[in-house]
């Protein structure tokens, strides 16, 4: 009698704990529209602080993940410049040679691509420089990763969003699941010991 009695308190403790954990996750996203019983107004933890969660989540990828001068690097990286470079020199030249009137031709003679390709070859690496820095410079300037990231996260319809947070946090949030199950059924097996001892 008492094995059946302190399973039944245990399991219950489990239920319970289990039970409480998973409506608690749930009511971290559930309801999404506000619900008004009574006097109180209920909905999600999530769904309410969407546009605060965004702008937080905004600021810690810009600031510890991806700043706007480690996406340039990322982009801008030694071995990309050097086929790059040679990209637009190349295509540099050919443009410049099919806009060369033939009269132009005519009295520069038949050498004006070799004189284009030697202009290139010797000023090609400072332009080129003067580009990347540009580029960086405007880069830097325009580049809004936090306002990118929140209007992205805002635009994003709650039921998407739910599916980004379960997505990253589905194990996590079994493992909560799981540890009410143990903890109430440890808090059933301490009302056991109580009971029995009363």
């Amino acid at each position: 009698m008492e094995i059946l009695r302190f399973s039944i308190m245990v399991l219950i403790g489990g239920l319970i704990g289990w039970l409480t954990n998973k409506v608690a996750i749930k009511m971290l996203f559930r309801p999404v529209n506000p619900v008004k019983v009574l006097f109180f107004t209920f909905q999600g933890v999530f769904p309410k602080r969407k546009d605060k969660m965004a702008i937080s989540l905004a600021d810690t990828i810009e600031k510890e993940l991806l700043s706007k001068e480690v996406i340039l690097d990322k982009i801008l990286k030694p071995e990309n410049l050097e086929s790059l470079k040679q990209e637009i020199m190349d295509t540099l030249l050919e443009r410049l040679s099919e806009k060369i009137p033939s009269m132009v031709r005519m009295f520069l003679g038949s050498n004006v691509d070799q004189m284009l390709k030697d202009f290139l070859d010797k000023e090609g690496d400072q332009i080129f420089i003067d580009l990347i820095e540009k580029f960086k410079e405007v880069g830097l300037d325009n580049l809004n990763i936090r306002e990118i990231v929140v209007e992205r996260v805002n635009a994003l319809d709650f039921i998407e969003f739910e599916k980004i947070i379960f997505g990253l946090m589905n194990q996590e949030l079994k493992h909560i699941e799981i540890i009410g199950l143990i903890l109430g059924s440890l808090i059933g097996v301490v009302q056991y010991v109580i009971t029995y001892f009363l």
